[in-house]
């Protein structure tokens, strides 16, 4: 029993000594007389196998979109195969990628300086010469972004990448098999709810293959591009921007409810044009680097501040109708379409209050003949308080006029901008 098992330990030992010195024959026997700048043939196929999105960043302001991924191809050097049997048994073969030959694959619309990132991670060599690489790879690229729509924007976003210095003749990239994943990191809370580090998520993501002829070259220039079709998907954008817009265009109206003479109208007002600009001022710092293009709900922003601005002035001019000092009454041809409106737009007790002290002055007027006496100073306060509450009514029913406009102006700007709220 101690004989065999000592012929089993001496049976491995020997089988990994033979496995380490057939894979440092092989590899001398590669490296010998090997150039790793020329090509390994005339017509290098370079097949994309996968292209795995481990996580993906976008930045709005640099119009650009990076993306962690493992993107995996491979080709074949003839150069490079050998026999398993004769050199141990070694089928596969990890190897440094600065000691083979690689394609030299860059990305077009690329960021960094180095398009392609080089990576130290090892690829694997097969005994028929197939090599594969799979690196681990941070893809920055630009990507212009339309912001009309923000906060629900949508991205199409392009990874376009190719041989740099040869063309289709010479490297030829193939996409048909590629494996295209997403496999960003989620968490499952208790509830059933996922929740990510990202505000956005991939709803498409595509891969196609592109030859293109220039005029300056007879020869094809083949490409590959991934589409990536970015959404964001924030809720709480419902809360800290939506909610704050609607609650703003809403707030307004309290403007015209207040009494025609309150001074307060001014200063509410004023606020609400001050909580407009702080929000255009928050927004700016998301959207301002988008100059050819307006957001819609900072058009909506816009017009509310324009509306604002316009009732604080209103607002002023109705106040000083309603407490200005006036030396006569209405004139007799505004006087009863103000009352007539007055009934319309549920101003009731202004209108009554007109009626009873015209009633009121009326029925206190003396005879032609009787002079004035001690009496007359009460007559003519009387008629300076009548002609008061006339003019109060005139401005409460320009402010009830408003009061309406604006709010028909307020809905239908919210059904015109529905489409991001």
């Amino acid at each position: 029993m101690f004989l065999k098992i000592v012929c089993a330990v001496l049976w491995v030992v020997a089988t990994a000594l033979g496995d380490e010195s057939g894979e440092t024959e092989l590899r001398a026997s590669i490296n010998k007389n090997y150039d790793k700048e020329a090509l390994p043939g005339t017509n290098v196929t370079v097949e994309i196998i996968t292209f795995k999105i481990l996580s993906f960043e976008v930045h709005e302001d640099a119009h650009t979109m990076e993306v962690h991924s493992w993107t995996g191809y491979s080709w074949r050097d003839q150069r490079l195969q050998w026999k398993p049997e004769d050199y141990g048994g070694v089928s596969r073969l990890g190897m440094d990628p600065s000691e083979v030959w690689r394609p030299d694959l860059a990305i077009y619309n690329g960021v960094a300086n180095e398009h392609m990132p080089e990576s130290n991670l090892p690829l694997v060599l097969m005994p028929d010469g197939k090599i594969i690489h799979i690196p681990s790879l941070n893809l920055k690229f630009y990507c212009l972004m339309d912001l009309t729509y923000w906060p629900h924007d949508a991205h199409e976003c392009e990874i376009k990448f190719g041989s740099w210095v040869h063309h289709g003749h010479l490297i030829n990239l193939d996409a048909n098999s590629t494996k295209l994943e997403v496999n960003l990191n989620t968490r499952t809370l208790a509830s059933g709810k996922n929740i990510t580090k990202s505000e956005w998520k991939i709803s498409d993501l595509v891969i196609r293959r592109e030859s293109i002829v220039y005029e300056c070259c007879p020869e094809p220039y083949v490409s590959i591009t991934i589409s990536l079709l970015t959404t964001r998907d924030a809720p709480a954008y419902a809360w800290v921007i939506k909610t704050p817009v609607i609650c703003m265009s809403f707030l307004t109206l309290v403007v015209f409810l207040l009494p025609p003479a309150a001074g307060e109208k001014v200063v509410f007002g004023g606020l609400c044009l001050v909580l407009s600009v702080l929000f255009l001022d928050y927004s700016a710092n998301i959207i301002g680097h988008a100059p050819s293009h307006t957001p819609l709900i900072i058009q909506l922003v816009c017009q509310q501040m324009v509306l604002v601005m316009i009732s604080v002035v209103l607002s002023a001019v109705v106040m000083r109708v309603a407490r200005g000092p006036h030396s006569s009454g209405l004139p007799t041809f505004l006087k009863r379409p103000v009352l007539l409106l007055g009934s319309c737009l549920c101003l009731g007790n202004y209108r009554q209050i007109v009626l009873k002290n015209s009633d009121s002055f009326a029925s206190s007027r003396k005879p032609d003949e009787v002079e004035l006496g001690e009496d007359g100073s009460s007559e003519t306060r009387r008629r300076e308080s009548g002609d008061a509450c006339e003019w109060l009514l005139l401005a409460a029913v320009v402010d009830r006029l408003a009061l309406l406009l604006y709010a028909a102006v307020c809905v239908i700007s919210l059904i015109r901008f529905s489409s991001v709220l």
